[in-house]
């Protein structure tokens, strides 16, 4: 399915909201500066951001390859700057102190509110290919069963600017019980990453968690879950995948730069295993147009990017 049309699948399910949807193309020209920038000639080094999805040191081993590749393609050292939150990405890159970010979707939708940053590449991820789902779970001899049995119950959600792990899983809530979570939930709170409410779901500190469906395929896979274990009640359909976003005012030239050199990692062998995002193909492009539906459900359900961004 291609990126353009994903978002799309997410959402015409949901009828009380369809129309406010309209799907654009995911591709078009990228690394090209906004109409009207002068170039900063003088740049030296280029600050790339990492938000945590997963354990923090994890990731940024597993980007390490292609951050090392990144700086001989474009001649220059790269910094990779490990942020504890979209918050502080966005922040810092609205500050002129980050120059490239890995944002979800939603926080890409803040990102460009708030930082006038723009969405220009992202992973293709074996077995996914460019899209993944957020899903809800709890423990698999629970008496919950459906999204609307969690009245009352406890709730860990990822990031209030997390996609799969905030923004659908609310959707999933207000769409089965017609009320938002705080309304039905016992208690919601937010583990920081997607594999630390998945810990907590584990360790019977609440009774489901909302996250990434390549979250829990990692945990199948190395042996620190069993499917059996656990129940998935809620699944979304494809979302596209996390967008690597461009601040504004980026000189042209080095931004063109940094776009063919993600463009072509693959075709130089660089191993692109990187927790949280899966084992990467290949990073393909696309455009900010790609993420206005993320930013009318976040409209639709009431999240104000100031809330977003606590």
């Amino acid at each position: 399915m291609k990126t353009g049309k994903l978002i799309c699948a997410l959402v015409l399910g949901a009828a009380t909201i369809a129309a406010l949807f309209g799907c654009a193309s995911g591709s078009s020209e990228n690394g090209k500066a906004a109409e009207g920038d002068k170039p900063t000639a003088t740049q030296t080094e280029l600050n790339f951001a990492l938000v945590p999805s997963e354990d923090a040191e994890a990731m940024a081993e597993g980007f390490e390859p292609i951050r090392a590749q990144m700086e001989k393609d474009l001649g220059m050292k790269v910094n990779l700057l490990r942020l504890t939150d979209y918050t502080s990405a966005i922040e810092s890159m609205r500050a002129g102190k980050v120059d490239i970010a890995w944002y979800g979707p939603l926080s890409m939708v803040l990102a460009k509110q708030q930082a006038e940053a723009t969405a220009f590449a992202i992973p293709m991820v074996k077995g996914k290919g460019e899209s993944y789902k957020s899903m809800i779970l709890v423990k698999a001899d629970s008496p919950v069963t459906s999204v609307d049995g969690l009245e009352g119950k406890k709730l860990a959600l990822v990031d209030p600017g997390s996609t799969s792990g905030n923004l659908l899983p609310r959707f999933a809530i207000l769409k089965a019980t017609k009320r938002k979570a705080e309304d039905v939930l016992g208690e919601v709170t937010y583990a920081g990453s997607h594999d630390a409410a998945l810990l907590a779901l584990q360790g019977g500190s609440v009774d489901a968690c909302g996250i990434q469906d390549i979250t829990y395929d990692s945990f199948i896979q190395k042996g620190q879950l069993k499917a059996a274990d656990v129940r998935i009640i809620w699944t979304s359909d494809p979302i596209p995948a996390s967008p690597f976003g461009m601040r504004k005012g980026l000189d042209a030239t080095l931004a063109k730069k940094v776009t063919e050199s993600l463009l072509g990692m693959h075709e130089k062998g660089v191993m692109m295993n990187v927790p949280g995002q899966g084992e990467i193909v290949k990073f393909v492009p696309i455009t900010q147009a790609a993420y206005e539906p993320i930013e009318k459900l976040a409209n639709t359900l009431g999240l104000s990017a100031k809330e977003m961004a606590k």
